[in-house]
């Protein structure tokens, strides 16, 4: 296992881990419950860790990715899912109700 990933946002740390996901690359999150740490100062960062040390390098792109792309659209205008006409935030490629993708632009 190897860390690529970390962030005291743990929403990031769940974006991260679900592009990796996405793309074949098995990945956990280590620290996922640490934002219930009653003291801010003591949470530790959410971490994301690849399974296998020879997913690294492309994992590491498929990070840099998927914090750009969150990066780009943090201030973009929500989308609305075909399927079940829930609003999603534009950096979701993937309906957060129902799991379907985002129409094509």
């Amino acid at each position: 296992m190897r860390k690529v990933f970390s962030s005291i946002e743990l929403s990031e740390t769940v974006l991260v881990r679900d592009a990796l996901l996405h793309r074949g690359i098995a990945a956990t999150i280590q620290n996922e419950y640490s934002g219930r740490t009653a003291i801010p100062e003591f949470r530790p960062a959410g971490e994301v860790w690849v399974n296998d040390d020879g997913d690294y390098e492309l994992a590491r792109r498929i990070v840099t990715e998927t914090i750009a792309t969150i990066d780009s659209k943090a201030h973009a205008p929500p989308w609305i899912c075909r399927s079940c006409g829930e609003e999603n935030p534009q950096s979701f490629d993937i309906c957060w109700n129902c799991a379907h993708e985002k129409a094509a632009a």
